[in-house]
């Protein structure tokens, strides 16, 4: 009961410390920068996964161009009234100054346009019948840093200055302030010193960050409103048998032993950051980011000396030493079920957000002076806001989950070693035929057509019944391929689709040359990247299968048959990969395969 009572009150603690409170409306107010709907929506979806139970909303009124008078979207009377006040906010952010500079050394007449500008804004808001609290901001950077400076001092030199106005605006007015500039000119300069080329792509056009950026920038302006670095903690002392604390989250039924096992439920989730990117993970890692605001720990002393394996509702997450779980492990930035549960969360964040958008700029402001009465169309369009607001916050409750740590390291063992096709052979039965067109090259299986329409499969020399198989795969558009479980030399097999096409499908099930099969057709368009390297793990087990499979760490499908329906019943078989014979791969088209590894199940 003690250790509930601190859960609780560590978690009233975080609220009590976090400058958004529940019942609050944040309008995010600005140019082209917040009208990207980045760093909004990263600060929503923090907001929504950190407190689950709170209520705070989000409208994000950002319009490419604006200055402090207001542009393209009117004056600044019309959009302070239309597009800020009109939602009744009890929060505004503000950020402008981009536009305002003129992408120019300073000037001090252009100076005093933008802070007379500024007053008067400030003041119309504190004027309004139920003023809201207002955040000013200080102006995202140029990139002076990882490209060199178009003039002398360069431009982010004017928007610091226009920064040191807004913070002693702020002062003077009683107002919040963030500053978005110098911390990520900061991470720009370590970014820049590790990747210079890197670097470049986090700004590509040095006005307008991509993912990367805005992360930090939402770091910058979360950091601001004093936002809890802690996920959840959790310290379990093994040799005394004993779980001996627990910050925002519960454990019950804990065993100790060589294995510990544990049901852990965390009172929130951690920021869905994809670390597979390279130029997300690269700005991450020049940033503070993971330090001050994602912190999910798993601390267990009094184990066994060597490598222990964490995994979570039968799922290996990471393999540490027992000095490193002793010292406490940070897991918000692996794919665990919570970072999948948080990265639907933010899918969901950016529809709302969007939906929001078409109701303001596709119906609202174009068609207000053409006669046409849009009343039942925004009525509808805040109808579907409202029941995606209410998905988001169930989406984030807190769900129980089953944590191990065991001895050793991670069953997984690799069964391609990335020089040649040691282990697996090419089929010489398959109906799709015996393409020659597999090529090893820099760790990497291509696949192809060696001549039109002639296709084929790569098999493993080993058969496997109960196993799951994780690989890379980055195919190029209208090549259709499956990861094949359970296969026959012929290429009978519960199949994964992997076709990369025209209505087709990755990460469904299908039955290759199975008889009766009704597969599974996920939604997977929404989790793939193109052009890009895709994680796929599958799960196949029982003698009536049940396939589970993970898109970039978000599960897509979990389907069970009725029955066996390989032939002759077996209930194991080869994994292959496949190039599909006919017209339904584009000629010269590739296929890749990398990093494919298998662990054996029970």
């Amino acid at each position: 009961m003690r250790l509930a009572l601190f859960a609780l009150a560590a978690c009233a603690a975080f609220a009590q410390s976090f400058y958004l409170k529940d019942g609050d409306r944040v309008v995010f107010f600005g140019d082209s920068i917040t009208d990207q709907r980045l760093y909004t929506t990263f600060t929503e979806t923090f907001t929504v996964t950190r407190f689950p139970k709170a209520k705070i909303g989000f409208v994000h009124s950002g319009w490419g161009g604006d200055r402090v008078g207001g542009g393209a979207g009117g004056g600044i009377a019309v959009r302070l009234d239309r597009d800020v006040l009109a939602y009744k906010p009890t929060v505004v952010t503000i950020m402008l100054g981009m536009n305002d500079g003129r992408v120019r050394a300073f000037d001090n007449q252009i100076f005093e346009i933008y802070s007379r500008g500024y007053r008067s804004l400030v003041d119309t808001l504190k004027k309004a019948p139920n003023p809201p609290r207002i955040t000013a901001i200080q102006p995202s950077p140029y990139d002076d840093y990882a490209y060199p400076p178009r003039f002398p001092g360069g431009y982010n030199a004017t928007l610091l200055k226009f920064s040191g106005f807004i913070a002693d605006l702020a002062k003077q007015q009683g107002l919040s302030v963030a500053d978005l500039n110098r911390p990520v000119t900061a991470m720009l300069s370590k970014a820049a010193a590790t990747s210079s080329a890197d670097a470049k792509k986090i700004i590509p056009d040095r006005v307008h960050p991509g993912a990367s950026g805005h992360l930090i920038m939402a770091g910058a302006l979360l950091n601001a409103w004093n936002a809890p670095s802690t996920v959840s903690r959790v310290e379990i002392d093994n040799a005394a048998r004993r779980v001996a604390k627990y910050d925002n989250a519960s454990v019950v039924n804990a065993v100790f032993g060589p294995r510990v096992t544990w049901t852990q439920t965390d009172d929130a989730l951690p920021m869905p950051i994809d670390m597979a990117d390279p130029i997300i993970a690269l700005a991450v890692n020049s940033s503070d980011f993971i330090e001050k605001l994602n912190q999910q720990i798993v601390k267990v002393t009094g184990l066994s000396p060597g490598p222990h394996t964490l995994s979570i509702d039968g799922s290996e997450i990471a393999t540490r030493t027992h000095t490193e779980w002793a010292q406490g492990v940070n897991i918000a930035t692996l794919r665990t079920p919570m970072w999948e549960q948080a990265t639907r969360v933010h899918a969901l964040t950016v529809k709302r957000a969007g939906v929001h958008n078409t109701r303001w700029r596709s119906v609202e402001v174009p068609l207000a002076t053409d006669g046409v009465d849009t009343a039942p169309a925004i009525r509808a369009l805040d109808e579907l806001d409202t029941q995606l607001a209410a998905k988001q916050r169930a989406a984030a409750q807190p769900v129980a989950h089953q944590f191990e740590l065991a001895p050793g390291g991670s069953k997984f063992h690799s069964v391609f070693n990335g020089r040649d096709l040691t282990g697996w052979h090419i089929s010489k039965t398959n109906h799709h035929g015996q393409t020659r067109g597999w090529v090893v090259d820099n760790g990497v299986i291509t696949g192809t057509q060696d001549k039109p329409g002639h296709g084929g499969i790569l098999l493993t020399d080993k058969r496997y019944k109960n196993f799951e198989v994780q690989l890379e795969i980055n195919p190029d558009y209208s090549c259709d391929s499956g990861l094949f479980l359970r296969a026959s030399e012929k290429g009978e097999a519960y199949q994964v689709m992997l076709d990369y096409l025209d209505g087709g499908s990755m990460g469904g099930v299908y039955g290759e040359k199975l008889q009766g099969l009704k597969g599974a057709f996920p939604n997977w368009m929404e989790w793939f990247k193109r052009g890009d390297w895709n994680h796929l793990r599958a799960r196949i087990e029982g003698d009536v299968p049940r396939i589970q499979v993970w898109l970039n760490g978000i599960k897509i499908t979990d389907w069970k048959d009725t029955e066996n329906r390989l032939v002759g019943g077996a209930t194991d078989g080869h994994i292959a990969v496949q190039v599909h014979a006919g017209n339904r791969w584009i000629p010269g088209g590739k296929h890749r395969f990398r990093n494919i590894s298998v662990k054996e199940l029970p």
